[in-house]
């Protein structure tokens, strides 16, 4: 905290001030008035504690937001950084770099959220079939899910530009895209499951398919309701949890869950996250304990992968 002396109308006044770093090189002041004489220490100790309580505030109400409960003052501002710098960053890129990012990005999405479900393609078959994507023809499942998420992505943007906000229509209207020509599943592309399904290596039982619209219904109005009450990254990791506890499709539930809560961080200008095929073991493990509405451990693993992603960004950019 300092005191700064400030001149108006030819006369001058004391304010407590103290910055908060919320982005690379960017700071917000909050400040509380001291009267037209220096403080003496008991009033600067009272100033102290109303421009603290004012700081605080601002954190709880705007940065952390009153009912997250696993992200802590520290964590969120180091959130609001990442966010803050990333757009930056992006920023500083010209539209050449920042189109080859974005094709670099969605290749290793569609590679690791595919590999994430059970495909054997490599990030360089993957490449292959996006360059031909017009072209190509092809009845392999794996390579047909490498087109069908590429152009879920192409109105995932769409959506995403517009600022379209989460419905049950968007979430339908990507999944049609998710398993369009798929053999077996097309005709459930679009549409909340009519089948039941459950996962050998799960405890957990997923709900009877009568109960979906229900439980799709009470998951939006929760979203509505908390999305401006609940950290984004929060939301975000526990809108993905909660679906894929539900399992509305009869395939393509994890795909979607993390589209969608890619969806829900970009909304929020946080970036875009892929998680990597090699976390697969323990992004799993959050999601066993999620089904159990045990949230914290998958809001602090994606907290770490948006860390750690977020590094790599910013070394190759400064490169």
């Amino acid at each position: 905290m300092t005191i700064k002396k400030k001149k108006i109308k030819g006369k001058f006044y004391y304010y407590l001030e103290k910055n908060l770093r919320i982005g690379e090189n960017k700071w917000k002041t909050f400040s509380v008035y001291l009267g037209s004489k220096k403080p003496a220490r008991k009033e600067l100790g009272n100033a102290e504690k109303k421009l603290n309580r004012k700081l605080n505030l601002y954190i709880k109400s705007s940065i952390l937001r009153p009912n997250t409960k696993f992200i802590d003052k520290k964590t969120a501002l180091l959130l609001e950084r990442i966010k803050t710098t990333h757009k930056k960053l992006l920023e500083k890129l010209d539209k050449k770099n920042r189109a080859e990012h974005t094709k670099r990005q969605r290749e290793t999405f569609i590679t690791n959220t595919n590999a994430i479900e059970g495909s054997r393609l490599t990030l360089e078959q993957t490449k292959k079939i996006m360059e031909l994507k017009e072209k190509y023809e092809s009845e392999d499942v794996e390579e047909l899910e490498v087109i069908n998420m590429e152009n879920a992505l192409d109105l995932y943007d769409k959506l995403l530009e517009k600022k379209v906000d989460l419905t049950q229509k968007l979430i339908l209207s990507l999944h049609m895209f998710i398993l369009k020509t798929i053999p077996n599943y097309e005709k459930h592309a679009g549409s909340f499951r009519t089948v039941n399904v459950y996962i050998r290596s799960s405890k957990y039982y997923f709900p009877d398919w009568k109960e979906i619209q229900r439980l799709m219904s009470e998951l939006l109005l929760w979203y509505n309701q908390n999305k401006d009450k609940i950290h984004p990254v929060e939301l975000a990791a526990i809108f993905h949890a909660k679906f894929v506890t539900i399992h509305p499709f009869a395939d393509g539930n994890g795909r979607m869950a993390r589209l969608l809560m890619n969806y829900i961080l970009q909304l929020n200008r946080y970036p875009f996250i892929d998680i990597e095929f090699s976390k697969r073991d323990e992004y799993f493990k959050t999601q066993e304990e999620g089904h159990f509405k045990r949230y914290k451990p998958f809001v602090l693993f994606l907290i770490n992968q948006l860390k750690t992603q977020f590094k790599k960004f910013k070394r190759k950019i400064k490169n």
